[in-house]
């Protein structure tokens, strides 16, 4: 092992407060593993909540393991060191399970470039009982495993918080070791478990024109479709993270989720969907979640759908109140939002008020089933000077369904209006601070009424991002952000492909993440899975599995937003 990363990795544990750290005998070993970096892994809650749980089980040690930043990847290679644990230095080879959370597409290669700087074979048909068992979890696990199943001996499909404990006492209870057969017996006691899928015991077959024929179980027993685990009961199981660390974005304030799912119903958001039903922790539950935080911090972070929709912000206000804990939520709806909130952020010291509009015109906001209204965000920009928050951001989308150029002119003369509404001097006499335009492409996923729908080609993409930008280039306060739209191609590629694109995955991870390149060296065709109009009738990768939204629904809300006429995918031209 290098001692630079070492010391790296020891310096970066003594800057935490709330790490487990447990003695392995007798324990079933589990590398929890984030494909980025520690920075962006640690600001996750959902891969904290998963680190919790597993220590909490007495017959389980849990490690953190992650991406190296670039500077200590180029250590990596150049020692031969293999990914590492933080909390015992051990290499990913050493546990017994090694479980991936992945909740963004573009982590895809690094998933596979962790195995091979491990020596730990990418694919799952290439292990042996000498070998960590690989699985997948997070929400890139139930929206489409696809383009990594031929690298995951098994994946969980679903909430975690229930899931894990099951897959670990299935782990002991097969007398699972490394050992000739352990594998195959600790799979045949997972597969009697709801929400585990096992990507082996299915065949993908394939109709003439490329598309996906069937999804075919390979043995008797096998369920022709995977159903998402989901927690009944959210109260049961705390959802917050207590781990801190200066190094990560929300690193020094505690992330507290007040509920799964969100009832909006957005045409092209996946959260909304594949998180159904909506459930909310009560405000009993989070009480004590909060004083619990209280004790070691005194700032929390509400995370969800759409926090500004709990049912009892109020009430839930007055309790981070009484245990004198600040408050940030990350993005809020205009049309949601309340004076007593807004004066709760101000108080906490909210720099930025961040907000979705999604769509510059209020035609477009209804084709894509977001009905925030112009007034409803002048409203909000007034909450904002009202209570001296000097900045706000809004996010906004290029490239949805039925959207045309005025559309996209729209958002250039929204910014204007909204700004002049913002440069009324705040109760402290500042002026407003900036406005910031965050524009991203839209990627069709699955399980929304949009999955459909066609990328669009990213030269269209950047001409709308230069419309924009001269649009707004006279106006000092207002910057522009945005991603590139190619690697918004990426990830539409990865969103919605099938296992045939995990070969072009592991070409990526093999040029050490060159994405680029590899889309120029395989022999797939990339505009197959992101150009092309999917009729209606076509099998999906995914449709061999059941996340609680149904088919016929989505159909429904696909021809409500009008695009169930003939040329209706040609909206770009």
């Amino acid at each position: 092992m290098s001692w630079t990363l070492k010391r790296r990795a020891q310096a970066r544990v003594a800057g935490e407060e709330g790490a487990s750290r447990k003695e392995w005998g007798g324990r079933v070993s589990v590398a929890l593993v984030y494909p980025n970096t520690y920075a962006v892994g640690m600001s996750n809650l959902g891969f904290q909540t998963i680190y919790a749980h597993l220590n909490a089980l007495p017959d389980a040690v849990c490690e953190r393991v992650f991406f190296p930043d670039p500077e200590d990847l180029d250590e990596h290679l150049r020692t031969g060191t293999a990914p590492f644990s933080l909390e015992s230095l051990r290499p990913l080879s050493d546990f017994d399970l090694v479980g991936f959370s992945v909740t963004y597409e573009g982590d895809y290669i690094n998933v596979v470039r962790l195995l091979q700087l491990a020596g730990i074979p990418a694919r799952a048909a290439d292990r042996d009982a000498s070998h960590p068992v690989v699985m997948m979890g997070g929400v890139c696990a139930f929206s489409n495993p696809e383009p990594l199943a031929p690298f995951m001996d098994f994946v969980a499909v679903g909430e975690g918080e229930e899931l894990v404990g099951e897959i670990v006492s299935a782990y002991r209870e097969s007398g699972a070791a490394r050992e000739p057969g352990s594998r195959r017996a600790f799979l045949e006691t997972l597969a009697r478990l709801g929400g585990i899928y096992i990507p082996g015991a299915y065949e993908v077959r394939h109709a003439a024109d490329g598309t996906i024929a069937a999804v075919v179980p390979r043995a008797p027993g096998v369920p022709p479709v995977v159903a998402k685990r989901r927690l009944a009961d959210v109260n049961r199981f705390e959802t917050l993270s207590l781990l801190k660390t200066p190094r990560a974005e929300y690193g020094h304030m505690a992330l507290l989720e007040v509920g799964k799912g969100c009832g909006r119903g957005c045409r092209f958001c996946l959260e909304g969907q594949i998180y159904r039903p909506v459930r909310h922790r009560s405000v009993a539950a989070l009480r004590e979640s909060v004083a619990q935080i209280a004790k070691g911090s005194r700032r929390v972070g509400l995370v969800g759908a759409c926090v500004s929709d709990y049912p009892w912000i109020g009430d839930l206000l007055k309790v981070l109140e009484e245990q004198g804990v600040e408050l940030s939520i990350s993005s809020l709806r205009a049309d949601s939002l309340t004076e007593p909130l807004v004066a709760s952020l101000a108080r906490g010291g909210h720099r930025t008020l961040t907000m979705a509009p999604e769509a510059g015109t209020e035609r477009l906001r209804l084709a894509i089933r977001k009905p925030i209204t112009d007034e409803h965000l002048v409203a909000a920009c007034d909450l904002v000077r009202r209570h001296g928050i000097p900045n706000l951001k809004c996010y906004f989308m290029i490239g949805l369904p039925t959207e045309t150029r005025e559309d996209v002119e729209a958002i250039g003369d929204l910014a204007a209006r909204l700004l002049r509404r913002l440069q009324v001097p705040g109760p402290d006499g500042h002026p407003f601070g900036r406005l910031t335009l965050s524009i991203s492409s839209f990627v069709p996923k699955p399980w929304t009424p949009f999955q459909w729908a066609p990328f669009e080609d990213h030269r269209a993409l950047e001409a709308k991002l230069d419309l924009i930008k001269r649009a707004v280039r006279r106006l000092s306060t207002v910057r522009v952000l945005h991603e590139n739209p190619r690697e918004a191609g990426l990830q539409a590629l990865l969103a919605r492909g099938d296992r045939r694109v995990a070969d072009f995955v592991e070409l990526a991870a093999t040029l050490g993440g060159d994405w680029r390149r590899a889309l120029r060296e395989w022999d797939g065709d990339a505009a197959f899975y992101t150009r092309r109009p999917r009729p209606l009738d076509e099998v999906l990768p995914w449709d061999h599995f059941q996340v609680g939204v149904k088919k016929a629904n989505l159909i429904k809300e696909w021809e409500r937003a009008g695009l169930a006429v003939e040329g209706a995918m040609a909206w770009h031209a």
